[in-house]
């Protein structure tokens, strides 16, 4: 395969008097960090972690400030040639920055998710807790022919696809769009999108392609262990061969439309070619032995990128892991092991902020919630606008209230108040409205509109999110409005990382007919 260049030129968001008050954002400075210790940032002696804040970002480096910028500015440029690339505005900054960790090697990654595979370079994870990005420090920031940037792009265009471009898209069409510009290229003021992965092109070349029903119709979880290397190299191929012409393009359009109103994959895809899916077969290994066409933009920008780096405070050398670690793992085989070590390294530093806060989170998800809740008091009586005592406490008292149920009204009503404080302090956090809105489920009236404006606000903030997806799809379709509940949860029930559960595919069949059935009566 060679390549050749083709040079182009370069919702409203939900904000109601939800949790009872209005919404006063807090600037950000720092990801979780600013948000847990910038009171005490001038007296916490700084450690070698920094992170650099831009508009749409939060990345965290032990690394040098230089390429902790440049890596930034290269993740803002990333975010600016896809917008570009689907006609959105170019300057408004996200709502809800995307946190992105870069470390130095694989037993730290272990760290952060101690199941990782081996061969993992990095990954991205979205639970109730947090939204996160991990991934090894590139050997270089940009280069043409390093593709150590592949896995963070990957993921974040799974990111921005699915906060920018709400639609059901086939699985396919998700990972091979995602590979499709991980791969985009920085080189001095230009900017290349479309270029081979090595590994990908490899397969291609050399192993038995899958047939093509199966990329269509399937996940790649649900192909044959000894095809599955494939998936992804021809879903690449695929999407690059309708990107890469105009005509092409319009018919992936076409296809896009027809899956999404409910046509079965291969049928889509043969009436928006005109080919049957053997005569697209041919057609694509045709496409790997002549030029493949890439898009060439512009990296010139008429402003300059702000970026404000910081220092985390010396605890986070020993914690900032540890913290990434918490938005993800349940703790099932070492909770007791994991919480004995944050405690110790929390001795070292009394009175810190950024430790204290992390113990007190990892008591109370592995060890002593109890003890986790004194923390967050002892911290909330010397600065009661922190952010993340407040959202902690709240989910601690939830959490008693899940097992005492005698004390369940009282508790979920004081973990309420606690949080109306919290999204005074900042409107964007989703974990806070995803808390009130459950604080609220056993509340006469559920869902009430001011609990369906904060279901609707989170999910606006973090569509990534399946636990926040399905307590909106399940409130929209308590008050009957089935088919905006059925347009949130197609793209869940589609995503090719999530498991499928049969509840959620029932579930999606049964409020399309309830929709449907809504139209006729209408």
């Amino acid at each position: 395969m060679t390549e050749r260049t083709a040079r182009s030129a370069g919702a409203p968001t939900r904000r109601a008097m939800v949790l009872g008050a209005a919404a006063t954002p807090l600037l950000w400075a720092a990801g979780l960090w600013a948000a847990g210790a910038a009171s005490t940032r001038a007296a916490a002696p700084e450690g070698r972690w920094r992170v650099a804040s831009s508009a749409n970002f939060n990345v965290y480096s032990a690394g040098d400030e230089r390429q902790l910028r440049a890596y930034t500015l290269m993740l803002e440029d990333f975010d600016m040639t896809l917008r570009f690339m689907h006609g959105l505005s170019l300057d408004k900054a996200a709502d809800r920055k995307l946190d992105v960790h870069l470390i130095d090697n694989k037993a730290e990654l272990r760290v952060t998710y101690p199941d990782a595979h081996e061969d993992w370079a990095g990954y991205y994870v979205a639970t109730s807790r947090d939204v996160v990005c991990v991934a090894l420090r590139p050997r270089r920031v940009s280069s043409q022919d390093d593709d150590s940037n592949d896995i963070t792009m990957h993921e974040y265009a799974h990111h921005f696809m699915r906060r920018n471009l709400t639609y059901a898209y086939a699985p396919w069409l998700v990972e091979g769009y995602a590979e499709y510009v991980a791969t985009t290229l920085f080189k001095g003021d230009e900017i290349i999108v479309g270029k081979i992965n090595a590994n990908r092109g490899s397969w291609l070349m050399n192993a038995g392609w899958l047939p093509l029903e199966d990329l269509l119709t399937k996940r790649s979880g649900e192909i044959v262990s000894e095809r599955r290397n494939n998936y992804y190299p021809q879903a690449w191929l695929l999407t690059h061969y309708f990107m890469g012409d105009k005509k092409r393009k319009a018919q992936l359009e076409a296809y896009i439309r027809a899956v999404g109103e409910g046509t079965g994959s291969v049928e889509a895809m043969e009436k928006a070619t005109g080919m049957t899916l053997a005569e697209l077969t041919l057609a694509l290994r045709a496409y790997t032995k002549g030029d493949l066409p890439l898009q060439g933009f512009s990296r010139t920008r008429k402003r300059e990128v702000p970026i404000t780096v910081t220092r985390l405070p010396a605890s986070a050398d020993d914690l900032v892991l540890q913290r990434v670690r918490m938005a993800h793992d349940d703790f099932d085989k070492d909770g007791a092991a994991f919480v004995g070590e944050i405690r110790k390294v929390a001795e070292r530093y009394p009175g810190d902020a950024y430790a204290e806060l992390t113990l007190a989170r990892a008591e109370q998800l592995a060890g002593d919630p109890e003890a986790g809740m004194a923390i967050l008091d002892r911290r909330l009586a010397a600065d009661p606008a922190d952010l993340l005592a407040l959202e902690y406490k709240a989910l601690g008292l939830l959490a008693k209230a899940g097992k005492q149920p005698d004390d369940a009204a009282a508790l979920n009503k004081a973990a309420g108040a606690v949080l109306a404080k919290a999204f005074q302090v900042d409107s964007n956090r989703y974990q806070i409205l995803l808390a009130f809105a459950r604080s609220r489920k056993t509340a006469p009236g559920y869902p009430s509109d001011n609990v369906m404006e904060a279901l609707l606000l989170a999910n606006e903030l973090a569509p990534q999110v399946s636990e926040v997806t399905m307590e909106t799809v399940q409130a929209l379709a308590a008050r009957r409005e089935y088919g905006h509940a059925a347009f949130l949860l197609k793209p869940l029930v589609n995503d090719p990382h999530g498991r499928r559960s049969e509840r959620a595919v029932q579930l999606l069949k049964e409020l399309e007919t309830k929709a449907a059935a809504g139209k006729s009566a209408a």
